[in-house]
């Protein structure tokens, strides 16, 4: 029995099916332009999230269809087309304005608060849409509970990044709320060197924070305006570990929990955008002073001059260069001191370690993002990172001692130039493993 006419009509069946499909994913992507250059700006909030939902209509219809595809080939094409609507919606978001919110949720550790279990949203949105220029404003907000050396504690942080009228205002603010238990060492570099954490360093403390600046550009390009610190920090008394005992400067202040700080910020910024630059520079300068008359428990005066280069080497690659200095003067309460280390400072380094009356830094970054098919930037990247950092005041000079870190890290652009940061960081006796919303710097 001859079964050629058999096969023959299966074959063509299949290409048929492989033609249709193609045919679809061609169709859609010719009425939904796949190229952030090819992108259109609506005048009208609703004609433009009429285009995103469109997006969505496309994606779900080429899922359906990727659920039935017969052959890899055809699956393949699908999925690259898929892919591609994705990617342009986004842009097209990024484009027209459009608010967007996400939520993240994973496991974390830091040398601070150990394993910890971290659930966390993004909100992006343009404060007016119709001005092309404006970055996007960001409110993150991030709920952690964690098991350290201690008890289970707690934290909730929040970050806002907003930006008003062509860039002309910015408010930037950061919220902290904890109640955990951290290694507290002392005051000065040998403080922090001479012993491992243990149950004679663990404190245990309630601690509230939040900073705020609100800055207007002047006709000369720079940005200036008033700034506030707010500082609650309350050590539980009754299980204090030995180092804390034997430090003179927290026996000064244990009692002095609240520090109110008023002062102002003078920077320049030519980055293009400010929470994931690929260019330009940002130079700021900042002076608090803390004061009874605000309601401070404490008298002090901080200032900071903090320097960050982005240098462009191609698309998708850009070596980042961050440099800050750290002063206070006065009365200054230990859980107010300069520190390196933490998630944004030298990373992999533990938090309030080394703390002093000054300190500083140097950090280099290269970051880069994958390229996709079609040669646009991806939503994945990667860093590499090294550090230097010093303390001084109590036993050291500014660069006597250094201190290191140095990691890695994966990138995923989870709204328009908004990252999931995931870094390993590694320093002298610490290592960490960050989970946040942005870039370090």
């Amino acid at each position: 029995m001859n079964s050629t006419p058999g096969l023959l009509r299966v074959s063509l069946a299949l290409a048929t099916m492989l033609f249709s499909h193609l045919i679809y994913a061609e169709q859609i992507q010719q009425t939904l332009p796949t190229k952030s250059s090819e992108q259109p700006f609506f005048s009208s909030q609703q004609q433009a999230e009429e285009r995103s939902q469109a997006y969505d209509n496309a994606i779900d219809y080429l899922d359906i269809k990727e659920d039935d595809c017969s052959t890899e080939k055809a699956c393949d094409e699908l999925s690259k087309a898929i892919t591609d609507l994705e990617y342009a919606k986004r842009n097209h978001i990024d484009k027209n304005g459009l608010a967007m919110f996400d939520i993240l949720g994973g496991p974390a550790f830091t040398p601070e608060n150990g394993m910890m279990m971290a659930l966390g949203g993004l909100y992006s949105f343009k404060t007016e849409r119709e001005q092309a220029d404006l970055q996007r404003s960001s409110v993150s907000l991030f709920g952690i509970v964690n098991k350290g050396d201690g008890d289970v504690g707690y934290s909730i942080r929040s970050k806002q990044n907003l930006f008003f009228d062509n860039d002309e205002i910015r408010y930037n603010g950061l919220f902290v709320l904890a109640d955990q238990s951290e290694n507290f060492w002392g005051v000065g570099y040998d403080a922090g060197k001479k012993q491992a954490a243990s149950d004679d360093t663990l404190l245990n403390k309630t601690s509230l924070s939040y900073h705020a600046n609100l800055d207007f550009k002047s006709d000369y390009g720079f940005y200036f305006g008033p700034a506030l610190r707010l500082n609650y920090f309350e050590p539980d008394q009754a299980s204090l570990p030995q180092s804390a005992i034997d430090d003179e400067n927290f026996q000064q202040y244990k009692d002095q929990p609240l520090s109110i700080g008023l002062g102002f910020s003078i920077s320049y910024d030519s980055r293009d955008v400010a929470v994931n630059a690929w260019q330009g520079q940002f130079l700021n300068l900042e002076y608090i002073s803390y004061n009874p008359s605000f309601g401070s428990d404490n008298r002090y005066q901080k200032a900071l001059i903090d320097h960050r280069y982005y240098l462009p080497l191609g698309l998708g690659k850009v070596l980042a260069f961050y440099n800050a200095y750290q002063w206070s003067d006065g009365d200054v309460p230990y859980y107010d001191l300069p520190t390196l280390g933490g998630q944004a400072s030298l990373r992999g380094l533990y938090q309030g370690r080394y703390r002093d009356s000054e300190a500083i830094e140097h950090t280099i970054e290269y970051r880069h993002t994958f390229l996709r098919h079609n040669g646009e930037l991806s939503a994945h990247g990667m860093t590499l990172w090294a550090g230097v950092g010093s303390i001084a005041g109590t036993d050291t000079h500014l660069y006597q001692k250094l201190l290191y870190s140095y990691g890695v890290g994966y990138r995923y652009e989870l709204q328009p130039r908004m990252n999931v940061r995931v870094d390993l960081g590694f320093s002298d006796g610490d290592s960490g493993f960050y989970l946040t919303f942005t870039e370090a710097f």
